[in-house]
């Protein structure tokens, strides 16, 4: 490992080497922004596909991930939220991007090439009945549980059909299922499929089965281990942020120490990252 990495991670920077780190860092997060001034869907597709994963609204203070509003070619907020809430819905449907609630649980747009990564960090076989060790652990609830198996016996549904069909009407009843898709979707069981309806009345998700609406990436998940997902997760971090704290990391994914400090340590051994004080830095940027 070069001797200027060695020395990073052993100490703090001085404050001018703290400065010329913070230069590095502004630099670095900058030029992504640079290359991607968004005006149309297909532009917004190339974003994400250069990005590997963002936000796909505002981006999150605690976190240097990105965010596509800042990315999109206008001051005007009002243009926007109208860009951005049809193109999430048409570029998920024609399965150009991943559009889900998955990072921190805010809506998220996945590249297709690294949405195979996010579902081997899960470490599943892709099989229908693979939720059923998350409910028994408590990770999906019994209505997530229903859910789940009502997708699986009856394909796509819309929202409020699936509400419906599983008896739920009262107000704490679609709290629990908007919860309840929220895990799922977190855990990469269910996905969206489309937006129908016009209005605020009508607008519902139509919802299937991620290894049905996605069964390549499923595919492609089985040559990819859980470690190696990990890792290359925190490098995709890293690649968009510069530099992350562990915390971040966990808080992020949703993953717990032991794992973070796994994946963190195996890059750290290809020299694909540096410590710095409490931070994890690519090494390029010393």
């Amino acid at each position: 490992m070069p001797a200027a990495v060695s020395a990073a991670r052993r100490a703090r920077p001085s404050g001018t080497a703290a400065g010329r780190l913070e230069a590095a860092l502004a630099k670095h997060r900058g030029t992504l922004l640079k290359r991607h001034r968004v005006r149309s869907g297909d532009q917004l597709v190339a974003f994400v596909d250069d990005a590997g994963f963002c936000f796909a609204f505002t981006a999150e203070a605690a976190f240097p991930v990105p965010g596509a509003f800042d990315h999109l070619a206008t001051t005007d907020e009002g243009r926007k939220w109208h860009w951005m809430w049809g193109w999430k819905d048409e570029l998920a449907a024609a399965k150009r991007v991943y559009y889900g609630k998955l990072l921190v649980r805010k809506p998220t747009f996945v590249s297709l090439a690294m949405l195979p990564v996010f579902y081997a960090a899960h470490g599943r076989p892709g099989e229908l009945d693979d939720h059923l060790d998350d409910v028994r652990s408590g990770r999906v609830s019994e209505l997530g549980r229903r859910i789940v198996e009502h997708l699986a016996q009856h394909g796509e549904t819309q929202t409020k059909r699936m509400r419906a069909q599983l008896g739920i009407a009262s107000d704490e009843g679609r709290r629990q299922y908007a919860k309840a898709i929220e895990d799922l979707q977190r855990l990469m069981y269910v996905a969206h499929v489309r937006a129908v309806g016009d209005g605020r009345e009508d607008y519902n998700y139509t919802y299937d089965l991620f290894v049905r609406r996605y069964p390549e990436a499923v595919r492609a998940a089985e040559r990819i281990t859980s470690a190696e997902a990990a890792a290359r997760l925190v490098a995709g971090l890293l690649a968009l942020a510069g530099a992350v704290t562990p915390r971040q990391v966990e808080r992020l994914f949703e993953w717990d120490a032991e794992r973070t400090a796994r994946a963190t340590g195996a890059l750290e051994a290809q020299g694909a990252l540096a410590r710095v004080g409490t931070r994890l830095v690519l090494p390029d940027l010393l």
